[in-house]
């Protein structure tokens, strides 16, 4: 459905960054923001979102980042195999 909305500067600013992080649309991400507001907002709706991307790669949604120190590591505990 197309719809004009004029919304503030700081939550078009977040809508805008939010966009941005999960390499989506500002409609995707206002979408986004709505259902988690709404009660039961962590459940997905019947269509599910694509998973979020940064520079055409997914974004892990785990805790610990990887970094080149963690392959670094990795690459020793394969060595010593």
């Amino acid at each position: 459905m197309r719809l004009t909305v004029n919304l503030e500067p700081d939550l078009y600013a977040l809508a805008k960054s939010l966009a941005k992080a999960e390499d989506c649309t500002i409609s995707a991400a206002v979408n986004r923001l709505l259902r988690r507001s709404l009660p039961g907002g962590t459940k997905e709706s019947s269509r599910r979102s694509p998973p979020p991307k940064r520079n055409g790669f997914v974004i892990s949604s785990g805790r610990q980042p990887i970094t080149a120190d963690t392959v670094r590591q990795i690459e020793v505990e394969d060595d010593e195999e």
